[in-house]
C-alpha cells in the first residue's frame, strides 16, 4: 500500500503528521526490540542447539529470515518509485496491502526463532504484529480520505490487510524502482540475520559461564 501526499482533503492526516507517526512506529520497534534483550538474556532455549527439535528450530529461522529478505525487497522493487503518487496494486501489493510489513513480521519470527525459542518468535511477532496494525489503521484512513471512498473501498474488499486471498499468481505490473530505497531496505532486511550471529555468541557465554539461564523457553 503507498500514500499520496497530495493537498489535504477533509478527514485526511497531514503528511508531516503521517510522517511523525511513521517515526513513532520505527521508535515503538525499537523499544520492542530493546525490551527482548530482557528475555533473550535472562532465559535458555529448552531444546539444545544440537537436537533435532534445536536443528529444526534453526532451519525455520533461517526460512523466516529468508523470507523477510526477500519480501521486503520484492515489495520496494514494486513501491520504491511509485510512492507518494499513486496506489500500487501489483506484484506483492496485489496479495496484501502492507507487504512490507508482512516480510517484517516474518524476521520478527525468524528472529525469537534464531535465539532457538518458540515463544519468543511468537512474542516478538505478536508484539510488533500490534504496532504493525495500529499504523496501518491510521494509514488507511488518510488513504481514504485522498483516494475517495468508493475507490479505496473497491480496494480494501479485494486485497485484505494481512492474509492473502486464494487466488492465481498476482499481476507483475510495472515497477519504477528506487535504487537507493531498495539498498536501504536490503540493508536493514540483512540485519534481521545478525540474529544467527547473536544467538552464536549468546551460547558461547553461557557456555563459558558468564551466566546462567533464569528461565528456559522451549
Amino acid at each position: 500500500m503507498t500514500n499520496e501526499t497530495n493537498g489535504s482533503q477533509p478527514g485526511s492526516i497531514s503528511k508531516a503528521e503521517l510522517s511523525r507517526m511513521q517515526h513513532r512506529r520505527r521508535m515503538m520497534v525499537a523499544g520492542l526490540a530493546a525490551l527482548s534483550l530482557i528475555p533473550i538474556a535472562i532465559s535458555a532455549p529448552l531444546f539444545p542447539r544440537y537436537s533435532i527439535a534445536g536443528f529444526l528450530i534453526f532451519v525455520g529461522a533461517l526460512f523466516c529470515l529468508s523470507a523477510a529478505v526477500v519480501i521486503r525487497v520484492w515489495s520496494v522493487l514494486h513501491v520504491g518509485g511509485r510512492k507518494g503518487r499513486e496506489l500500487v496494486t501489483s506484484g506483492p501489493y496485489a496479495l496484501v496491502r502492507n507487504p512490507l510489513y508482512v516480510g517484517t513480521l516474518f524476521g520478527a519470527f525468524g528472529v525469537g526463532l534464531a535465539f532457538g525459542s518458540l515463544t519468543l518468535a511468537v512474542l516478538l511477532s505478536a508484539l510488533t504484529f500490534l504496532v504493525f496494525d495500529w499504523i496501518t489503521r491510521i494509514e488507511e484512513r488518510r488513504l481514504r480520505a485522498e483516494f475517495g471512498a468508493e475507490t479505496f473501498d473497491a480496494y480494501l474488499a479485494s486485497i485484505n490487510r494481512w492474509w492473502p486471498k486464494l487466488q492465481t499468481l498476482p499481476p507483475t505490473g510495472r515497477m519504477e524502482t528506487d535504487g537507493g530505497v531498495v539498498v536501504r531496505t536490503m540493508v536493514q532486511a540483512l540485519m534481521f540475520f545478525l540474529a544467527l550471529a547473536a544467538s552464536h555468541g549468546l551460547e558461547s557465554l553461557r557456555v563459558a559461564g558468564w551466566f546462567a539461564p533464569l528461565i528456559y523457553l522451549p
